[in-house]
């Protein structure tokens, strides 16, 4: 059976023939698919999938779906960040591998020549992270200890490197986001001349926004090891047994200062900046017990300073984009790209990355 394009073309059929190929023996009668309170994606659908049984079954009865969007911005950034195709090695080669809590994956294909997927997994019971809000200090602390753990685990790993799907800033597709930021900034930049110090603006206009290709080449140089790429409080689940990670699109070969800066920029807090310090050690001890460096705090901020030419960059791409697109200022997905731009260029003048990024 074709992999549909939508996930309003799921049938009881096409769904039955993939749970028996990943072995669940299950005849599917129904498929009901309903939105997901509080998901807008820019990349892929996401809706909760309501199932129905010939019989008796241990499978749930509600499942989430998800599949690229069917439409032409979509199919561009996925053929740029070959997200799907991630996700889908992720959930087959690693799922079980990662030290944290993932949702259980039962349908999984996708398909690298029509860049078509589909993956059906555990919905998970509980409130969902909100990086508006931001976590606790609490929670903050577990997730940033199982994020070095993670990244312990797969230092320098060929476990995760020799695997078809683990990127590196090296990938060719990469480049062909480079016009996309060119083009974005010199308009954000001339709306919003405070989004930063001026200094720190035309460093990474200096740097990164016209002489892209030579700090992508300098990132894949770097020790690296399977970070998870989007790692904020948007993606987790704040289960009763403890947090849940998910969308698992953007594992990449790099340096893991990318997702702890991503996590300590978006989800901050005056609570966890005041005790950033702290949430450091925390990171630090978990990365040398896992496998990973033995660094120092100033090691682990000069490597988390080492990805904002391309964090804030990025959001200010990103950004420009949900604002052409005219989302309005009170517009959920707005203000959540408003905060990746403020908590990662905040985090561009606390750490000093004039300082610990050289030129």
């Amino acid at each position: 059976m074709p992999l549909p394009r939508s996930l309003s073309e799921l049938t009881p059929e096409f769904v039955s023939e993939r749970l028996a190929a990943n072995g669940h023996d299950a005849e599917v009668t129904s498929v009901e698919v309903g939105p997901l309170d509080g998901f807008s994606g820019i990349m892929g659908e996401v809706a909760v999938i309501d199932l129905g049984y010939a019989g008796d079954t241990d499978l749930p009865t509600s499942m989430i779906g998800k599949c690229p969007l069917d439409d032409d911005l979509a199919r561009m950034y996925n053929s740029v960040m070959n997200s799907y195709k991630r996700e889908n090695g992720f959930y087959r080669d690693l799922a079980d591998a990662v030290p944290m809590t993932v949702p259980d994956c039962f349908v999984n294909e996708y398909d690298e020549e029509s860049g078509l997927g589909v993956l059906i997994l555990e919905r998970i019971d509980g409130p969902p992270g909100d990086i508006l809000a931001g976590p606790d200090v609490e929670t903050f602390s577990v997730l940033v200890e199982q994020l070095g753990t993670l990244h312990g685990r797969f230092w320098m790993s060929d476990a995760y490197g020799d695997l078809d799907w683990a990127i590196d800033w090296t990938l060719p597709s990469l480049r062909l986001g480079i016009p996309i930021i060119q083009e974005a900034w010199p308009a954000m930049r001339s709306a919003r001349p405070d989004m930063a110090p001026v200094e720190i603006l035309d460093f990474f206009e200096r740097t990164w926004i016209y002489d892209t290709e030579t700090w992508l080449d300098r990132y894949a140089q770097r020790p690296w090891t399977m970070i998870h790429g989007d790692y904020e409080f948007d993606n987790v689940i704040l289960a009763p047994d403890g947090p849940v990670v998910v969308d698992w699109q953007t594992p990449m070969k790099s340096f893991p200062g990318g997702d702890l800066a991503w996590f300590l920029g978006l989800g901050a807090t005056d609570e966890s900046v005041a005790e950033e310090g702290e949430l450091l050690d925390v990171y630090r001890a978990a990365l040398a017990r896992a496998g990973g460096p033995d660094w120092s705090r100033d090691e682990v901020l000069d490597d988390a300073a080492a990805s904002l030419q391309f964090h804030c960059t990025a959001a200010v791409s990103t950004l420009n984009g949900v604002i052409t697109a005219g989302a309005p200022p009170e517009d959920r997905t707005r203000r959540r790209f408003e905060k990746m731009l403020s908590g990662m260029m905040a985090c561009a003048l606390r750490w000093n990355v004039l300082d610990r990024v050289e030129e």
